[in-house]
Parts: C-alpha cells; structure tokens; sequence
C-alpha cells in the first residue's frame, strides 16, 4: 500500500510505523525500566554492587544516547553513616564508571551521587535520584548498574529500608526505580 499524506487535514495512511532512523533528534525511541522491591545492605568500605537494580537497553543506532534516571526510594544508615554511589554500564565484558565527580586532588572518594544518615536516628532515612545523559556508542545490548560503598568501614548503608527495621508501623520500607530512554542523536 502506498503512503499517502492528505494536503488538507495532514492525515498520513498506508504507513504502518515510523522508522526509528526517521524519528527527529531529542524523540524517546524506547523506554525500559528496572525496578527493586526487596532490601539490600552492605558495610564495604569498597564499591558493592546493589543486588537486583539493573536496567538493560539495546540502543537501535550508534549516534543515539540513553537518558539514565534512578530513584532510589530510601537510604538508610548505621549511626552516622554516609555512603557513595556510582552509576556504571556494561557492555560485553567491559564496564565504564559514569559521571564521577572531581575528588580536588586529595583523598576524598568521587561518586556520582551522595547521601547521608549522621544524626545517630535509627529511623532517618532518604530517598537519592540521579540523572545522566550517555553516549555510548553502540547498538550492543548495555546495562546499566549501580555500586554503592560505606564511608566507614563496618557501618551499613541500606536501600529500601531504615536501619531500624522493626515490625512497626513507623518504620516504612520502600522500592526503587531504574529507568533508561532511547534519545535519538
């Protein structure tokens, strides 16, 4: 069937999809979206990743990026704890750290984004979201992560839930998203 565009209404027929090749640059191609229900922890003071929170995307041309947005629902801590979290991608075997912030030259660690729990509350919690723009040139399957580390070695750093964990009513656990956009370039 031949496509045909009405000059009077603009009405397209006999196009049953358009092509992501034809798509404008800046449209969202596709949409994939991970998500984490159950809790996870750690006390490393070295990069863990967090277990279950992954999104994968398989971009259909090398010149188009992936909008990155995670929301981690909550972050808890043990007693002031801080901890920092890095975005990454895998593609194949390789993996790449995204978005690291600039230490200044001393010995302060870079991570993508930062939280805090350090008032000494059980039951303080947060919620962290961060968005990135890649480039990855590829249209290889990619998976997008994300690691997390203690600032205190042996003190824990929860997501989706509070240090305090009790059966009660005030101590609230939570989900967390992980979302990735095909942009054509």
């Amino acid at each position: 069937m031949p496509v045909t565009i009405n000059g009077n209404t603009g009405v397209v027929t006999g196009l049953a999809a358009l092509p992501d090749s034809a798509m404008s640059s800046g449209s969202i191609i596709q949409v994939v979206q991970g998500t984490k229900t159950d809790t996870f922890n750690t006390t490393s003071a070295s990069d863990v990743e967090i277990s279950g929170l992954s999104v994968s995307i398989t971009p259909s041309s090398s010149s188009n990026k992936v909008l990155i947005s995670v929301h981690l629902g909550m972050v808890g801590a043990e007693n002031d704890g801080y901890a920092g979290f890095t975005l990454y991608r895998e593609i194949g075997g390789s993996s790449a750290d995204l978005c690291i912030g600039d230490s200044g030259g001393g010995n302060r660690p870079s991570r993508t984004f930062v939280g805090t729990t350090n008032n000494y509350q059980d039951y303080n919690a947060y919620s962290a979201s961060f968005q990135y723009l890649d480039s990855p040139n590829t249209t290889s399957a990619i998976t997008y992560k994300i690691k997390v580390r203690s600032g205190f070695a042996n003190k824990n750093i929860y997501v989706n839930r509070m240090h305090a964990d009790d059966n009660e009513n005030y101590t609230f656990r939570s989900a967390s998203t992980y979302i990735a956009q095909e942009v054509a370039g």
